[in-house]
């Protein structure tokens, strides 16, 4: 199957952002994100493919939990099709297929998520006293976008957030550029 059938295979499904944030006051949170989340997955914008939350106390014991709103038979879908690209990635037509029906069996048996040993690496990276959530989102409002540009065989150029700290670094790079600018234009 070719790039372009197994890429509409996965129309079905927004595009999916993962993020990744620490906390490292546990008094200041209070809900309020999860709120926000599930406020936004009742509106349908995004759906929780997956959430890890890890809290590491001031004497280091951890407690996590990870929860999804993928029903079983999506989980299998979304495992078998993201399987389906890495293999043809890595090995073509032969790996796209053996590593599509690899995935969706580990979804099927539920073996998906981390595990509490990978679990436990990442809560050996933060401090004490912090919490931790990584996030894995559907965006839904951007399912039918995303189905228009495969039919229009669109090929994705850049993809990325404009954070506040990179709209100050690109500040500080066109002050550089005008000071270098002036000093040329003195000469």
């Amino acid at each position: 199957m070719q790039l372009h059938k197994r890429r509409k295979k996965m129309v079905e499904f927004g595009p999916i952002q993962l993020i990744a944030m620490g906390f490292p006051n546990l008094n200041t949170l209070n809900g309020e994100l999860l709120k926000e989340i599930f406020k936004l997955s009742e509106h349908k914008i995004i759906r929780v493919v997956g959430l890890l939350a890890i809290v590491k106390d001031e004497k280091g014991r951890i407690a996590s939990v990870q929860l999804t709103e993928l029903s079983d038979d999506d989980r299998i879908k979304l495992a078998a099709g993201v399987g389906a690209l890495i293999g043809l990635g890595a090995a073509g037509e032969e790996g796209a297929k053996a590593l599509s029906n690899a995935a969706a069996e580990a979804a099927y048996y539920k073996e998906f998520g981390l595990s509490q040993k990978q679990i436990k690496d990442i809560a050996k990276n933060i401090p004490n006293d912090t919490y931790a959530g990584i996030l894995l989102i559907e965006h839904l409002w951007a399912k039918k976008f995303k189905e228009i540009a495969l039919k229009k065989h669109a090929v994705l150029l850049a993809n990325g957030f404009i954070t506040m700290d990179s709209l100050v670094a690109m500040g500080a790079h066109l002050a550089e550029g005008a000071k270098a600018a002036e000093r040329v234009k003195l000469k």
